[in-house]
């Protein structure tokens, strides 16, 4: 393998505070960093590491809920250094007392967006897939066996999670959690910056596609033009009907897990959990901002009277087993449709569960082959984003393709009902995953 010298002496790194998408303010947050590196061959670099004190971040959504150590827990860097196996190895190194956590011979094509070959022959589709996979969190979890630790491991970190965040291209972060009193608690958040060449060399291996032709949208959140999808060359479908289904949007969600550290982060409307309130064009949510943190101070705005009336639902049988359910919404001021089309659905992945455990259920975002969200290493591996047949996606009603993060949803949430068989419930993921913003129950069987 050929090696490369490279000295880094200055970066001066600018960051213009985004949402996961576009941001609503002029508000800028400019960040100078100064780093000094060795040189290093091109199969070693070693990142800076950066927390966000309370002061900083005071809207994390973990504070009520961390390890009582988490404030003190500093890392200084990442060591990153490829395999001849052409996985990777993550070192993260203390800069305190506590150990150093090893992720070693990961598979890290699978987190970098990835276009599947019948996806590849659209260039349209190509574009739209590469920047929602970008712009959608992969967030994958090791628990114990799947990591290392060089010490003793005094407060028993058992998990470690390691992200590519949904905002612009190299920003990732790292997530330990760690045993107190019996529960497993958030200890550690960091984030660092991807190497940038690194970046695009993974990006042209896995597709073999040139970086530069996406690195402009990737890097700088442009939106794609809203142009048709042609939905013949993502799916064959075999049979279809209109299926019976109940609209419960009237209803209140669970308040648990993500959807209960996340409800702070609704700017409007305030103290509800009626999904019908939050179905209008004055919903607001907390933006994520670069580094990766929420920002309720610049509000996302949304359509989500777009979403407002489901009129029909359909289901198709596909080729392989499969299935897919579209949902069309009427808009009644501008007597249009807009459809929700959920694809490549493989009944056996979605689990049987109470209404109240609705956050165990199968959920994924919107886009092309995207992993499932915060998935297991081994999930990860057995579900290649380059053989995967899922899809999810918005349009109009002549099928063309709206940006999911404008109208405010992240993506469905299925699972079956535990009372009546071939009855799947559907949820509707805010932006952010902040609240449910669409339940309906859905006759398939």
């Amino acid at each position: 393998m050929n090696i490369i010298k490279l000295t880094l002496v200055q970066v001066v790194i600018s960051i213009t505070l985004l949402a996961c998408t576009p941001s609503n303010s002029d508000k800028i947050i400019t960040e100078v960093l100064t780093t000094e590196s060795p040189i290093q061959n091109i199969d070693n670099w070693t990142v800076e590491l950066k927390e966000l004190s309370d002061d900083n971040y005071k809207y994390n959504p973990d504070i009520s809920i961390r390890h009582k150590k988490a404030e003190s827990i500093t890392y200084s860097n990442l060591k990153l250094n490829r395999n001849s196996d052409e996985t990777f190895n993550f070192s993260f190194i203390p800069e305190n007392s506590i150990d150093t956590i090893t992720l070693e011979s990961i598979a890290l094509m699978e987190w970098l967006p990835t276009v599947c070959e019948k996806v590849k022959q659209d260039e349209y589709l190509t574009k739209i897939a590469i920047i929602n996979q970008e712009w959608n969190r992969h967030q994958v979890k090791f628990t114990e066996g799947n990591f290392s630790i060089s010490g003793d491991n005094p407060n028993k970190v058992k998990r470690v999670d390691l992200a590519r965040n949904c905002l612009n291209a190299y920003l990732w972060e790292i997530i330990t959690y760690a045993e107190e009193d019996g529960v497993l608690k958030p200890y550690y958040h960091g984030w660092f910056d991807f190497p940038h060449n690194l970046y695009g060399e993974l990006f042209e291996e896995r597709n073999t596609i040139e970086y530069t032709k996406y690195k402009a949208p990737l890097e700088q959140w442009n939106d794609p033009e809203n142009n048709s999808v042609n939905l013949s060359k993502l799916r064959s479908i075999v049979s279809e009907f209109e299926a019976e289904f109940q609209n419960l949007n009237n209803s209140e969600y669970p308040l648990a897990g993500e959807r209960k550290k996340k409800y702070p982060n609704i700017v409007y409307p305030k103290n509800t959990t009626t999904m019908e309130d939050f179905l209008t064009d004055s919903t607001l949510f907390a933006t994520f901002s670069p580094p990766g943190f929420y920002n309720p101070e610049d509000p996302r705005h949304t359509k989500l009277s777009l979403l407002k009336n489901p009129n029909t639902v359909n289901y198709r049988t596909l080729t392989n087993g499969l299935f897919e359910i579209e949902v069309d919404y009427f808009n009644t001021d501008s007597s249009t449709t807009t459809k929700l089309f959920i694809s490549g659905l493989n009944k056996g992945d979605i689990p049987t569960l109470a209404v109240e455990d609705v956050n165990k259920g199968w959920k994924n975002s919107m886009g092309f082959g995207n992993h499932t969200f915060y998935e297991t290493y081994e999930h990860c591996l057995t579900h290649s984003s380059l053989n995967s047949e899922y899809f999810s996606i918005l349009t109009d009603e002549n099928n063309k393709w709206l940006d999911s993060h404008f109208v405010g949803i992240d993506g469905p949430l299925l699972h079956w009902d535990e009372n009546e068989e071939g009855l799947l419930h559907l949820w509707v993921l805010a932006f952010e995953r902040h609240a449910f913003v669409g339940h309906y129950t859905i006759k398939v069987g």
